[in-house]
């Protein structure tokens, strides 16, 4: 399947209690003309999606049924609404994309990698972020942050175990995609994360301070 290396496509990864969603309110103050946008969700259709994976938790869920119900929901945000702003010279940040999927629902949960990305790369036309911020946390101090939070969804709520191999899963990807992939060291301040990101984001020529 051919890929697309978009620069002005950026995602944000991360396991649970990272902090991604605080480093994201910051990368929004600040990218003021950007667009953004979440997965599981990001439409209409994506949101019911994610609500009936990750909300519903008295259902029990086969790890394929979700991958699929995540695929859908991606295929329309994708198709319809990030491909479309980039072709018309929009910069779109992305918060998770199917780097999640395969660190959740394949090492997570069992299902096939190749399965994950061969599907996710037909159904997103191949598209790849031209940046990776991978906010990087151990399981152990992520989930002590995350705990008692009154927003804890499917996969807040797994053991320890289950969070270790999405750590792992995220190194992997981390080395086969080094080329578009950054790591932010999660267990500093949230000023000096967003700091970091921001940095980042500058030294690629996607933002310039002061302006």
């Amino acid at each position: 399947m051919r890929t697309v290396e978009h620069k002005g496509f950026v995602v944000v990864e991360g396991g649970s209690g990272v902090g991604k969603t605080t480093a994201l309110t910051g990368l929004k103050e600040n990218l003021t003309d950007w667009e953004f946008y979440r997965e599981p969700g990001g439409t209409p259709f994506g949101e019911l999606m994610r609500d009936a994976v990750q909300e519903h938790k008295e259902l029990e869920i086969d790890p394929v049924a979700a991958f699929m119900a995540y695929s859908a929901s991606r295929a329309n945000l994708i198709r319809g609404v990030i491909w479309p702003a980039l072709e018309e010279g929009r910069k779109v940040m992305l918060d998770r994309y199917w780097f999640s999927t395969i660190a959740y629902q394949g090492r997570g949960e069992g299902v096939d990698k190749e399965f994950i990305q061969s599907l996710s790369l037909r159904i997103t036309d191949g598209l790849l972020p031209g940046l990776v911020l991978h906010y990087d946390l151990l399981p152990e101090l992520a989930l002590s942050r995350k705990s008692g939070c009154s927003d804890e969804d499917r996969y807040d709520m797994k053991d320890l175990d289950f969070h270790r191999r999405i750590y792992d899963a995220y190194h992997e990807l981390a080395a086969e995609y080094d080329d578009i992939w950054v790591m932010i060291d999660a267990s500093q301040s949230p000023e000096k994360v967003l700091t970091d990101s921001l940095s980042v984001l500058e030294e690629r020529g996607l933002w310039k301070s002061g302006v």
